[in-house]
């Protein structure tokens, strides 16, 4: 196969993602390229591990800086995660997050 730098794209690394509160939630993020690149992602200077399943809160909601590497270059790419909460679901010591009449949160 022939070398190739690393690319991310909206099939691998979809650029806007909604997550659950409550839920196991993975940050898709995967890149293309020969060799196969090395994604690491991060917000606010954080690692946060693509491909991971991790328990969610709306703490979690924001933009992830998203870099994939390997001996040809480099790729990066912003993703904004979106947390809708459910509705009954305990948050914070109150019964659920969501707002009266049932709508649900989005952070």
């Amino acid at each position: 196969l022939p070398a190739v730098k690393p690319q991310l794209d909206d099939v691998g690394c979809p650029r806007e993602q909604n997550w659950t509160e409550g839920q196991e939630e993975t940050l898709r993020c995967q890149a293309r390229g020969n060799p196969r690149p090395l994604v690491s992602c991060a917000r606010d200077g954080l690692s946060f591990p693509a491909g991971i399943p991790h328990p969610i809160t709306r703490g979690h909601a924001g933009t992830y800086r998203c870099r994939a590497t390997n001996v040809l270059g480099a790729a990066e790419r912003d993703v904004t995660v979106r947390v809708h909460c459910e509705q009954g679901r305990p948050w914070g010591g109150r019964q659920g997050c969501c707002w009266p009449g049932g709508l649900r949160g989005v952070w």
